[in-house]
């Protein structure tokens, strides 16, 4: 018996992690385009990259149900959003070194969101770096969309202005989504929630519906503004990386991010972390503050 459902990664993921806590063994050897295997007796369940999942064996039933009752709860939370749909994500947030980047993308039917489940596209977060890269290649040309990136220093001016990321945000957001959502006549503008502001970009009514979520990377069009921006997001580090002569800036707030800072700023001075970092990280304004 083979059987065939079509579900984005994310629902991938969340078939594979079912799986397994069912009993099912994962397999190493996966076959050209997969990215999982599990095999449990009389059935073997493969997901592949183009969002196709694949259901063998005498004994797939259980595997099949659990897939359709994924689906079925996809189904509810898309019910009542209309084509074309504008998603929006941001990177760089949480991120020592480097830009923040804020994108807007919009499907303007079911078919183009086919596509871009088809090109790979999910929480950036579940993603290594590479296949960051890849799937925002694959996503050119399919749909629409719009960015915003804020190198260091415009982040830090634009950030000495308001006090206050969210705000930032709100302003970032407000501006890109309404651009997209006129130019790609949307009826449907859903964000990834990213603080208490998020509900209020504008003050007055607009002509579409407004989704406010968290983990809104299930829905295609978040998951591709996530992968766009993560992309541009690291682009950004590299560029910022070479304009003040290293090899790299690591990614995030660690405690590697903190000691690479101080490093930086003991070799070339106090200043340079106003043009590579944002200073309203706590360890940045220490550092900037400081009396060496």
């Amino acid at each position: 018996m083979n059987t065939v459902r079509t579900m984005t990664h994310e629902q991938q993921e969340r078939l594979r992690l079912a799986l397994t806590a069912g009993g099912a063994t994962p397999d190493p050897e996966l076959p050209a385009g997969a990215c999982f295997l599990t095999r449990s007796e009389g059935s073997v369940v493969t997901a592949y990259r183009s969002g196709k999942v694949l259901f063998q064996g005498q004994h797939c039933d259980r595997q099949v149900r659990l897939a359709e009752g994924i689906l079925a709860h996809a189904e509810r939370v898309n019910k009542g959003l209309e084509f074309p749909i504008v998603g929006g994500d941001e990177s760089g947030k949480g991120d020592l070194f480097g830009p923040l980047v804020v994108v807007a993308f919009a499907a303007r039917g079911e078919s183009e969101r086919r596509e871009v489940v088809r090109a790979g596209a999910r929480d950036c977060k579940l993603m290594t770096d590479a296949e960051v890269h890849a799937v925002a290649t694959r996503l050119e040309g399919i749909g629409v969309s719009s960015i915003r990136i804020l190198m260091p220093q415009e982040y830090n001016a634009a950030y000495a202005r308001v006090h206050n990321v969210n705000i930032l945000l709100n302003e970032v957001y407000a501006g890109l989504l309404l651009e997209l959502a006129t130019v790609s006549k949307a009826h449907t503008v859903i964000l990834d929630k990213y603080g208490g502001r998020a509900m209020a970009l504008w003050k007055t009514p607009q002509s579409f519906r407004f989704v406010v979520e968290t983990h809104a990377e299930r829905y295609p069009e978040v998951a591709a503004a996530s992968v766009l921006a993560r992309a541009a997001f690291l682009d950004g580090l590299g560029r910022t990386a070479t304009d003040c002569g290293v090899v790299r800036l690591p990614k995030g707030a660690s405690m590697e991010a903190q000691a690479f800072m101080r490093r930086l700023a003991s070799d070339n001075g106090k200043d340079v972390l106003r043009s590579v970092a944002k200073v309203n990280f706590a360890p940045v304004k220490e550092c900037l503050e400081s009396l060496f």
